[in-house]
């Protein structure tokens, strides 16, 4: 048996925000507080704000996601996922 069996790896995403004008630091804030997220930072360039979040399944990204898309002031998403 491989040793990777044993071990459950973790999912870790990147959820790339752009918002509102004005909107980034109330949302990064609100993000920060939400399930599997470990960070949440105002950044500068073509996004607004950067999530970082680690997750046990693909599932769980998708209510992440779903739920952060709906906060008004969200205006697009991107999300790269590593596992």
């Amino acid at each position: 048996m491989d040793s990777w069996d044993d071990e459950k790896m973790a999912i870790i995403a990147y959820i790339m925000l752009l918002t509102s004008v004005g909107k980034e630091h109330e949302i990064a804030e609100a993000v920060a507080n939400y399930d599997n997220v470990t960070e949440a930072k105002v950044v500068y360039g073509s996004w607004d704000v950067v999530v970082r979040a680690s997750l046990d399944e693909l599932s769980q990204l998708d209510v992440l996601v779903t739920s952060i898309r709906k906060l008004e002031g969200v205006e697009q998403t991107t999300t790269l996922v590593s596992s």
